[in-house]
């Protein structure tokens, strides 16, 4: 309950508290979707959208902005808050099926230990009403390994079928589902059945196959049928950074930023020195599944938080397993132990509970909102703009209802340098900017990193207007 109630307040602010870029991303595509079905909408706001969310590309399925989508239609309004209720109840659901296989590894202290970390942490309260697909993710990837717990321990065929469905939408909601769930059930079905014997049994061919179906049927939508899917595949893999001690020591500042790293070090040793052989075969691979994948997305590790999200899962059950197991071999009078116990816990809820909503009340966005929706009416809907925005201009984008292209940031040309590509903008920047009506500057911090641009807009051309902190060049009008 109390899980539930720190994610539902400050419910309709903006999502610009966690990752605005990934957030609006969603928020567009979303309103392209409801417009489209507006028949007494605008014409230029009907085609307006329709062009923002086509030029969103695809990346996973947009089931989060399906969903959304429908909430829109069945209030008859654009709420951008429904998204947070739809994730909200996804992580919700989540935590009883964590609480389900956390029982079934220890016992019922442990579970409850478990559900309470995986509930109030500050990080995963506030990523678990974001608008992208993350909440969903972790939600199924729990399902499925509930599921495939289920099949363990019984070996019934109708088991099998439900995990490979689990997983297969897991995996179907986002691609990195694999990078956790397959080292997961393999080490399982290997430590059972040993490496020659476990592809002759009939219920590990049933789960494979359906675990990968439905993403193999999307892949073949995506990259052969719309031919778009294939370029979501660049800037992802860079292997030369694995021989350099930064890489790591960038991952675990990361990691530790997003689960405390202590925890996630006692998690560990709940895990290791506390559980059964076959379970520990499942966490185990689980865990080895996100090391594989740091090192496949070794830019994303050290810079998108969010990518760790999915370690909340074993660190939970891991830090649930160690509580629980401290708890019941407790030399204490039964009482006073319960009684410890649980004022320790009472406590770790009320101050992170305390923490979220601090953080989440602290922040109103209203005002930028309002600064976003002045500029597009001052810029004009048909106007085309580019400029340095601190998340490639999707705030002007969506509440300015204007084309925007962002302009090559400090982070996109160490990516593209990771890359092996040669950056020179002071060679193009005359052409870059020919077909564009305005010059936006939201990100000062970067218009002074890269000086050249700075020196050149202020010789140039014409401030058009100031709103805050965000400066308007027009392009059309030099400087005489």
């Amino acid at each position: 309950m109390v899980g539930l109630i720190i994610r539902v307040s400050d419910l309709f602010d903006a999502p610009l508290d966690f990752h605005p870029t990934r957030q609006l991303h969603s928020a567009l595509i979303a309103r392209g979707m409801y417009y489209q079905t507006l028949e007494n909408a605008p014409e230029w706001q009907r085609e307006m959208s329709f062009k923002q969310w086509q030029a969103e590309g695809l990346i996973e399925p947009q089931i989060m902005e399906r969903l959304t989508t429908f909430i829109y239609q069945l209030f008859g309004s654009e709420i951008l808050w429904a998204a947070r209720l739809w994730a909200i109840l996804f992580w919700m659901v989540g935590g009883i099926f964590l609480f389900l296989i956390t029982e079934e590894i220890a016992d019922f202290a442990a579970g409850t230990f478990a559900v309470i970390f995986y509930m109030v942490w500050p990080y995963a309260a506030v990523a678990s009403r974001a608008f992208q697909p993350e909440p969903l993710l972790i939600a199924s990837m729990i399902m499925s390994i509930w599921a495939f717990i289920k099949w363990m321990n019984n070996q019934k065929v109708s088991w099998a079928i439900l995990a490979g469905i689990l997983s297969g939408f897991s995996i179907y909601v986002k691609f990195s589902a694999l990078f956790f769930l397959a080292p997961a059930f393999v080490s399982v079905v290997i430590q059972r059945y040993g490496y020659k014997d476990f592809l002759k049994k009939k219920h590990i061919w049933i789960i494979g196959t359906l675990s990968i179906l439905p993403h193999l049927v999307y892949l073949f939508y995506g990259v052969v049928v719309l031919g778009t899917l294939g370029e979501q595949f660049g800037f992802r893999f860079f292997p030369q950074r694995w021989i350099r001690p930064l890489f790591y020591l960038q991952w675990i500042l990361e990691l530790d930023s997003t689960i405390d790293f202590v925890i996630v070090l006692a998690a560990v040793l709940g895990i290791t020195l506390f559980t059964r052989k076959k379970y520990f075969s499942l966490l185990a691979g689980f865990l080895l599944g996100y090391v594989l994948y740091g090192f496949v997305f070794s830019y994303h590790i050290t810079t998108h938080d969010y990518y760790h999200l999915p370690l909340i899962i074993p660190v939970s059950i891991g830090l649930g397993i160690i509580l629980g197991k401290i708890f019941n071999i407790s030399e204490r009078n039964r009482v006073i132990t319960k009684l410890v116990f649980t004022l320790a816990a009472l406590f770790f809820i009320g101050i992170n509970a305390w923490e979220i909503r601090s953080t989440l009340s602290r922040c109103d966005y209203s005002e930028e909102v309002n600064s976003w929706e002045m500029v597009g009416e001052k810029l004009g809907h048909e106007a085309k703009v580019i400029g340095l925005f601190p998340d490639y201009g999707y705030r002007l984008a969506y509440w300015g209802w204007t084309h925007v292209s962002s302009w090559t940031t400090s982070d996109d040309i160490t990516l593209r340098e990771l890359a092996g590509h040669e950056i020179d903008l002071q060679s193009g920047l005359k052409d870059r900017i020919s077909e564009f009506d305005y010059f936006i500057v939201a990100n000062q911090e970067e218009f002074e990193n890269q000086a050249f641009l700075k020196e050149f807009f202020e010789s140039n051309f014409l401030k058009k207007e100031e709103v805050g902190d965000i400066i308007i060049y027009d392009l059309r009008a030099g400087v005489e």
